[in-house]
């Protein structure tokens, strides 16, 4: 059985939030499940970490979690959204950031006719101590329904980088095409795979890029449907795809799963968001099947 249907099983057990919202626990941590009239989806309460969206309209879901991602306390979940905060990559420890290795508060949770509404929050605590003493509040926001839309806000008095590090479902890698990414971009490879065409990615190789200049409209087609990708303040756009050895390197990644995801994430890198205490600095996406 495919893990975004044993999650979706996991609702039978769970207490009822909403007429579509129920939390359960999956593995070690709480889960909210949603099954709306407009689409399936699911959220973990660590790292208000979005783990499937599926509209209605599609057999597949359009934002993709790995068959062996763990759910587990304290460890990071391979693939959904998660969101990478207050720092991307290795400019700390842990690695992207602690804000998708621990628990998140449900704030609000509100749906209608066009979907489902969350948000989640977190605020400094004793948890997030050991990772980092200075002050913050950071909110996520998700809609889901026949579009996603995820904004994260923040406030501090520091500068913070940050990815909403999202996994696309798609048909086949081979047949991926995304454009709209703009002719700049920063290699994290050692051998790079140039472009064909500027401001396009295919991909045959492993891939994991920085784009500085991007559109804010991204499309990412496959061959079977084509996924537009909005952002919103975003700064740059991290493109990722492990390829072959490193998919088998992964623990929580099965092997051949590099040919079903693409990552494009919507970033603030090369322009870090400018926390102040009293105003909110927020960016993010929204992503629709057209």
């Amino acid at each position: 059985m495919s893990i975004v249907k044993q999650i979706l099983d996991s609702q039978a057990s769970g207490a009822s939030l909403s007429a579509s919202v129920n939390q359960s626990t999956f593995g070690e941590l709480p889960v909210l499940v949603i099954k709306h009239k407009t689409c399936s989806a699911a959220v973990s309460l660590q790292g208000a970490h979005l783990l499937f969206w599926q509209p209605s309209t599609e057999t597949t879901p359009v934002i993709w979690l790995s068959q062996k991602a763990n759910f587990k306390k304290e460890v990071a979940i391979r693939g959904g959204v998660p969101v990478c905060w207050p720092w991307f990559g290795k400019l700390g420890d842990p690695m992207h950031g602690f804000a998708r290795l621990v628990e998140w508060q449900l704030d609000s949770c509100k749906e209608d006719n066009n979907g489902v509404d969350l948000t989640l929050s977190l605020t400094n605590n004793q948890q997030t101590e050991r990772f980092f003493t200075k002050p913050f509040h950071v909110w996520l926001t998700i809609h889901v329904g026949q579009t996603c839309e995820v904004t994260l806000s923040c406030q501090g008095d520091f500068e913070a980088t940050s990815a909403l590090h999202t996994y696309l479902g798609i048909n086949n890698i081979h047949d991926v095409i995304v454009k709209g990414l703009g002719d700049s971009y920063q290699e994290r490879l050692p051998v790079e795979n140039k472009p064909a065409i500027q401001g396009q990615l295919t991909v045959n190789q492993e891939v994991d890029r920085i784009y500085t200049n991007v559109d804010d409209v991204i499309t990412i087609a496959d061959g079977k449907r084509i996924i537009k990708l909005t952002n919103v303040n975003a700064s740059d756009v991290v493109t990722w795809n492990p390829w072959i050895d490193k998919a088998k390197a992964m623990a929580d990644f099965a092997d051949e799963e590099y040919q079903s995801m693409v990552c494009v994430e919507s970033c603030r890198i090369n322009k870090p968001l400018k926390l102040t205490a009293t105003q909110k600095s927020a960016y993010g996406f929204k992503i629709e099947v057209i």
